[in-house]
């Protein structure tokens, strides 16, 4: 972008699209390394009083501008593919479910890339860092869905297979159970957000507007 007042030189050396998972993290590693990062995001900066209460709050809940809806959630069809992207400070991170799997073995066996490197070498260290910058832990709660889950896994001798979610959320300090305290950023060393023990309200995809869920 090109400054008025200058002897047109720029006012950003980069400009990142979007402040998503990728956008974001991005636009930070560039500035770490001394870019002048520009960030450009369509949708707007919800705080917990403007986040849609729930997915039928559809004004602030869908991203249709042309029927007056500025929410957090843009539905794109492209012919057999839906596209559910987030428009909000944060992008996605704001409107996922939270969940965070890393891949089967099969993504790393795939015949189409297998032979180029060892993949799961290469990836390892990245996962461990986006775990940790975000927060994965087990979900700790278990409902009567869970235990469906459990023993259909185990009739199907795939017992091992059954698992807690991994997710971004922050339930309590040092493993334990703090719902609904506030307590000083817990992953940071201070640095961060203040977050606040999961309620388990169940509106993760319509906003946390309560800081338990860490979104970017």
């Amino acid at each position: 972008m090109a400054d008025s007042g200058s002897d047109g030189g720029y006012d950003a050396d980069v400009i990142v699209i979007g402040s998503g998972f990728g956008g974001s993290v991005s636009a930070l590693r560039l500035a770490e390394k001394g870019h002048r990062v520009l960030v450009l995001e369509a949708g707007r900066r919800f705080t917990p009083d403007t986040l849609p209460k729930n997915s039928w709050h559809v004004r602030r809940y869908l991203w249709m501008p042309r029927l007056g809806c500025h929410g957090i959630q843009k539905i794109t069809w492209l012919g057999r593919v839906v596209v559910l992207s987030g428009t909000a400070v944060g992008g996605g991170s704001v409107v996922y479910a939270n969940t965070l799997y890393r891949p089967l073995d099969a993504f790393y066996t795939d015949p189409q890339w297998r032979d180029i490197t060892d993949w799961r070498r290469e990836l390892e260290p990245f996962f461990d860092q986006a775990e940790r910058m975000l927060g994965v832990n087990p979900n700790p709660t278990t409902t009567y869905s869970d235990e469906v889950f459990r023993t259909v896994a185990e009739e199907m001798r795939v017992g091992s297979t059954f698992a807690a979610a991994p997710v971004g959320v922050f339930f309590g300090r040092d493993g334990s159970r703090e719902p609904g305290v506030r307590v000083p950023d817990p992953y940071f060393g201070g640095a961060g957000p203040a977050r606040t023990g999961c309620v388990e309200c169940g509106e993760c995809m319509s906003g946390c507007r309560r800081g338990a869920k860490n979104t970017l």
